[in-house]
Order: structure tokens, then sequence, then C-alpha cells
């Protein structure tokens, strides 16, 4: 199912086209909306924030003190894919956007078995809503993980504002992570132990990501750790390997336990096989659409799907979108 965007949030992205002067009649009809709006599944506000991206040509979206240029984040993207790991990426990230010289001041530090990565508002700039806040620890944080594998675990995330309400929405945009509101800047906490992977993406890659902003950003992410991450890195190596997807009885001889061990371990995380499953699946689907030129009827073979209509219904499922919509879906 595509992830839905709470009413709160879609109408702080339009106050901030009205906040420059957008016409937001003509920004929804750009979108394809009409109407009342509130709450909008992932394509819909996908659609809602380019075009309010393109109308201003920025892609903060009016919420900053000043517009982020079209590109920005295209460019950052790829200079943040040279670095070796996610940690140094993080930093390569906060040195770009600090730079920026925008609302926040941005900032990155180890704390115990945590990284922290921080942004506190500069005072006298203009911060319009809570939305200015959320969408750059999505943005940011998705991106990075999906640089390492998607491996964006977040145990913490704190925010400088009282909890809005729409703040239920927090625990899936935020991996489930403990949450403190009302703090003195905002920031996520990121396991110390992910910040060692290395960054699996090309510059072309990075930038084709970016580009495609905030599509991948809304699609469903479980931030794994421990077992459940095991369990994920071996189903995407075995579905890799020969296009069938392994059952928990294989993979838990491959972990080296026993069936029964495993579906119990897996339960006391709150974590279920067949979610697991899924995520490698339109990972790795998303992947092939987006960094090789193998038909849809090939990536439907590649992630353990015995037809393409089936792979096809499955991915409108998991992103709202046709795999051929979704390969095309840059600015």
């Amino acid at each position: 199912m595509a992830v839905t965007i709470p009413a709160a949030i879609v109408a702080n992205i339009l106050e901030g086209a009205v906040s420059r002067g957008a016409d937001p009649v003509g920004i929804l009809a750009r979108a394809g909306l009409s109407g009342v709006v509130g709450a909008l599944e992932a394509p819909d506000f996908v659609r809602l924030v380019r075009a309010v991206t393109l109308a201003l040509d920025d892609e903060l979206g009016g919420l900053h003190h000043r517009a982020q240029r079209v590109g920005t984040h295209a460019i950052m993207a790829a200079h943040v894919s040279h670095a070796d790991t996610l940690g140094a990426a993080y930093a390569r990230a906060v040195g770009f956007m600090d730079l920026m010289d925008n609302s926040f001041r941005f900032s990155l530090r180890q704390n115990g078995a945590n990284l922290l990565f921080e942004m506190t508002r500069i005072p006298g700039r203009e911060v319009l809503n809570s939305t200015a806040v959320e969408l750059v620890l999505v943005l940011i944080s998705r991106m990075l993980a999906w640089m390492a594998g998607n491996r964006g675990a977040i145990n913490g995330a704190w925010f400088d504002y009282p909890a809005p309400g729409h703040a239920g929405a927090y625990r899936a945009m935020f991996h489930r992570a403990p949450m403190q509101f009302g703090q003195v800047s905002n920031g996520l906490a990121i396991p110390l132990s992910l910040s060692r992977l290395p960054v699996l993406r090309s510059e072309d890659q990075a930038a084709a990501y970016a580009r495609r902003t905030p599509l991948d950003a809304f699609l469903p992410q479980d931030g794994t750790t421990g077992l459940p991450l095991e369990v994920a890195v071996a189903v995407e190596s075995l579905l890799g390997a020969d296009g069938q997807l392994p059952d928990m009885p294989k993979i838990a001889a491959t972990l080296g336990i026993a069936a029964h061990t495993l579906r119990r371990r897996l339960k006391r995380d709150g974590v279920d096989y067949s979610d697991i499953r899924k995520q490698v699946r339109r990972d790795l689907a998303v992947r092939l659409l987006t960094t090789t030129d193998a038909t849809v009827e090939d990536i439907a073979a590649r992630t353990g799907f015995s037809e393409a209509s089936a792979f096809i219904r499955a991915f409108r499922s998991w992103t709202g979108l046709t795999p051929r919509a979704y390969r095309i879906s840059e600015f």
C-alpha cells in the first residue's frame, strides 16, 4: 500500500507556495489535483511538491529563509556519493548544507553509540512551519540510507517545536524511533554501527535519485538493524543469485539457526519475515529500474515474479506507480 501523507503536511506545503506569491489553484492544477485537498497518497503528494518546486524554483518550497534553486539537491547528492562510508556521507552532506547558509546550522558529532545529525535555527531566519524541518530530516536520512543500500535505522529523533497534530505520522517517517519535542534543536541519532557501512551508489545514480525527489523518500522503508538486517542481506543475496525468493527455512539455514528460532526472534523484534522480503524485492526492483536498461519482464524475473503482470501489480502497491511511470519520474 502506498504511503499516505497527512493533510497537515499537505497544507504546510501549500502555505510555502502562497508565502512566495504563488497561486494555489494553479499549483493544484499543475499537480493534477483540484478542489479541497486533504491527505494525499505519496504519488499525488510528490506531484504537489514538484509543482511547488518548479513554480517557485525552490527545492525547499518557500518554507525556508531563502530559495534553494532547482538542481542544488542533485549537486549535493553527487558530492555526497564520493564518500567512502555512510558516516563520511553524512559529514559531506552537513558541510554542503551548512555552506548554503539558509535557515539552519548543521552539525554532526558522535555521542556514545550514535552519530548525531543536528540542525539548529539561525536567529532571525525564517522557518515557515514544521514541514521545513520534516522534509529536510526525511529527505536527507532517506537519501543517505539509500546510498548505503537502504540501511536506514534511526535510534532517536528530536524537534525544537511542540508535537504537531500530525505527529502520529512521524512514526513511519522516522522508522518508529523514540521522539522528543520542545528541544533546542532538531536532529536524528544514527546508529554508529551503520555509519561504517560503505557507500554503494555512483555519482550518476545519486544525481538521478535526487532528480526523483521526493518520490523515493516516501516509499515505505523499515529501519532495520541486528537480526532483521542480517535477514534482509541474506534475502537480497539469495534473490540476486538465482531470482528465487527464499523461504524462511532457507534463510535460517543460511544464517545457521533453526527456522523456529528465527521466527521467534523476528517476532520479538516486531518484524515479519514477509515484510522483509517485500522490502528487499521492492528495493531491488527500484535499483534495477533506475540504474539499468533491463526490461520490466527481466526485472520481474530477477525479483522472483513468474509473470510481469504480477510484478507490475506488486510494484504499484508498493509505490503507487507502475514500473514504467517510476522509471521516467524525474524532473
